[in-house]
């Protein structure tokens, strides 16, 4: 795209989604598939979780614009007006005093013209201050990782990519005096007791979209007192996961990789992991799991949280 391309920016509404699953997968796509890795399918699962974004951080979702004619060599959709489509866009989550950067992308033709630098002022729309600021990165991306490094979100943790088929014959695990039960939307009270303690971040309303589409979950309790919390997804990923206590975070994960591997066959068990979360680590190990993809890095403007104790949601929701 020329430098002097006119850019210009709204926030986003719910007829932009297509698009924007469209641009997310080609702003991945462009460097995943150089580096040799498995490319974004065309299959859009992303849409939920985008009108979760925009019913509670609406303010924070916005769209670049620009016309078409500026990149695809005068050849701009005639069906659309002006010829104007999205070329990036960025949401930021707002959580009390924490802020995360849950999506930035931008078309590789639109990169360059400071695109992602604007978008990034604009999902911190409302962000404190004071707010944690972070955001979970490819550390394929050089570039990226050097703009938000200059805005402050430095590397603080490795996510650590598992994926794999569970081993044979594996067995729920000894859980000691933990007590799993269903987990339900009732229980979103204990869970925002079990963050507290965990991370520091409620996370109430993320809870709440979890389970009305499509996780199962199990809440863990120890003499009556919610201790723990795990969530997993039917295309076989875990997380989130929490404990009070960072010695319960290693069965509570080993009895979700064997619910996923009971409940049906599934062709990949997958989950993202800081370094700092060993127990979590140790039962994908032993579950058969390997290091799947390149590492993330988890950026913010200060550390947060007892990460020895959480497993992400995903990398787009922290």
């Amino acid at each position: 795209m020329k430098r002097t391309a006119e850019v210009t920016y709204r926030r986003a509404e719910e007829a932009d989604l297509p698009r924007a699953f469209a641009v997310f997968r080609a702003a991945l796509n462009a460097y995943l598939v150089r580096a040799g890795q498995e490319a974004v399918p065309d299959d859009d699962e992303q849409s939920p979780s985008y009108r979760h974004f925009l019913e509670h951080d609406g303010e924070r979702f916005w769209v670049a614009e620009a016309d078409t004619d500026e990149f695809t060599g005068g050849h701009a959709d005639p069906t659309r007006a002006g010829g104007r489509e999205i070329v990036g866009w960025g949401c930021g989550l707002l959580r009390g005093d924490w802020w995360f950067l849950s999506s930035l992308f931008v078309l590789p033709e639109a990169q360059g013209i400071g695109v992602g630098a604007r978008l990034f002022e604009l999902a911190g729309t409302g962000a404190p201050a004071e707010a944690v600021r972070a955001t979970i990165t490819d550390s394929l991306q050089p570039i990226s990782n050097t703009l938000y490094a200059r805005r402050g979100l430095l590397p603080r943790e490795v996510v650590v990519g598992f994926g794999g088929r569970p081993r044979e014959g594996l067995r729920r695990p000894r859980l000691g005096s933990l007590e799993p039960g269903p987990l339900t939307p009732a229980a979103i009270p204990e869970l925002r007791e079990i963050d507290a303690a965990a991370g520091g971040v409620d996370r109430g309303v993320d809870h709440a979209f979890y389970l009305t589409s499509g996780r199962r979950g199990w809440l863990f309790r120890r003499r009556g007192r919610a201790v723990a919390y795990l969530m997993t997804r039917g295309d076989g990923w875990i997380g989130p996961a929490a404990s009070v206590r960072a010695a319960d975070i290693e069965p509570v994960v080993a009895f979700g990789v064997a619910a996923l591997a009971r409940h049906g066959p599934i062709e990949k068990v997958r989950a993202g992991v800081t370094g700092r979360c060993e127990g979590a680590q140790r039962a994908l190990w032993e579950a058969g799991l390997v290091f799947d993809g390149t590492p993330g890095l988890l950026l913010s403007s200060r550390l947060f949280g007892r990460l020895d104790r959480y497993v992400p949601a995903s990398y787009g929701m922290f």
